[in-house]
């Protein structure tokens, strides 16, 4: 019996022969086809038994797989479709390349590059669709003359203001530049002497500034210190966990004798839910560090039981931090109290929030075509090894 051609690709899509000759196809993306299986649309329930529609590397719908009769169907035995994964708080490989072959080539779509030199700004931005993972950048962190980053990394790394008007003045040329985020810190450091901070004038007005010009803040925040300033100034995204507590030269603990955040900490996280403010925990790099322990766990498992929203980012490359699917991440979020669908959004959706995706992180009509393909469901283990990466409508495996 003759097949037709729907089910002649269908056929060559389930024994994994139609994957190479997508995979080769140089061209934009200007393909129209369907990927079928579970739908996990990175927000939402998951959707067994659908489609979704791809056209010119765009999203075009999500329907019931047997509806679909226009276009090639690819549907692995057991796949599950779901967004491209996103890391939203790394550093260096800002070129095209590189972002290429470290991230992309193994299933991270998109990538959040949370400082960088202001050298380098150009290099992020340029991302050809359908063969790189996009980038969302921040440039050099702003600070106070003399505060973090500056006593740990080099000067490039930083733009030194003083004033509300250097803050302003800053912000508007990083968005000049084609900034996503502007970045600012709230630490004090771990040395007997605190570094500088911001000046809560200062830290307004380039808050301020930012949100005018429709960009967001992301904070560095290490210790508990930093934290209460960070919202006053008006931050949207705390990065890292506070896991230490640097209070007016004497060391307090953040967890109380029944290891949970203590008062004022709950009271911050609350804040924080309150105000929508999304943390990007960084467990991977923190637990590589003597300051692994409850006191990381114990907060990012609080914040999010009060209905915080959870990002992904695992702060490559400090501390031996891997490029590539960051499983370690997923995993230690788990631990720290995210179920698998939360991990799920914490790697889409809200990681596409922080680096400031519009089009991006979730599966939806008119999103980008991010697309990762796995058998089974998307656990850590499947996503190591994705049966199809698709960037913009192409094929990257």
């Amino acid at each position: 019996m003759a097949l037709s051609r729907r089910a002649f690709l269908t056929l060559l899509a389930g024994t994994g022969l139609l994957a190479p000759a997508v995979h080769a196809a140089p061209s934009p993306p200007r393909g129209t086809f369907a990927l079928a299986g579970t739908v996990y649309p990175g927000r939402g329930a998951p959707l067994p038994g659908h489609a979704v529609l791809v056209r010119r590397g765009r999203i075009e719908g999500v329907v019931p797989a047997r509806d679909v009769a226009d276009r090639p169907v690819i549907a692995p035995e057991g796949g599950s479709i779901l967004p491209g994964v996103i890391n939203a708080h790394c550093h260096n490989l800002h070129t095209a390349r590189e972002r290429r072959e470290r991230w992309l080539d193994h299933g991270v779509t998109a990538i959040g590059d949370a400082a960088s030199p202001l050298k380098f700004l150009s290099a992020l931005l340029d991302s050809p669709s359908g063969r790189t993972a996009t980038a969302s950048a921040c440039g050099p962190m702003l600070c106070p003359p003399g505060g973090y980053p500056l006593p740990v990394h080099s000067p490039e790394h930083a733009l030194a203001v003083a004033s509300p008007k250097e803050g302003a003045d800053a912000v508007r040329r990083l968005a000049d530049r084609g900034a996503a985020r502007i970045k600012i810190a709230f630490e004090p450091g771990i040395l007997p002497r605190p570094w500088p901070r911001f000046d809560t004038a200062t830290a307004r007005s380039i808050c301020d500034t930012a949100r005018r010009l429709g960009l967001a803040v992301r904070c560095h925040v290490e210790d508990l210190s930093g934290l209460e300033p960070a919202l006053d100034a008006g931050a949207d995204f705390v990065e890292h966990v506070p896991y230490r507590w640097h209070d007016h030269g004497a060391i307090r603990p953040v967890l109380g004798p029944d290891g949970a955040p203590v008062p004022h900490y709950r009271q911050l996280l609350e804040r924080m839910v309150r105000n929508g403010v999304v943390m990007t925990p960084t467990l991977d790099v923190f637990t590589r560090t003597p300051w692994n322990g409850p006191a990381l766990f114990a907060p990012v498992r609080t914040f999010h039981a009060l209905g915080g929203k959870v990002a992904l980012g695992n702060d490559f490359p400090y501390r031996r931090t891997d490029a590539g699917m960051p499983v370690r991440e997923m995993r230690l979020l788990a631990r720290a109290g995210l179920d698998r669908a939360a991990v799920l959004e914490a790697a889409t959706a809200t990681a596409a929030e922080v680096c400031g995706f519009r089009d991006r992180g979730r599966i939806a009509p008119g999103m980008a075509a991010d697309l990762l393909m796995v058998r089974g469901a998307p656990s850590p283990d499947a996503l190591q090894d994705p049966v199809h990466i698709v960037k913009d409508g192409v094929f990257i495996r």
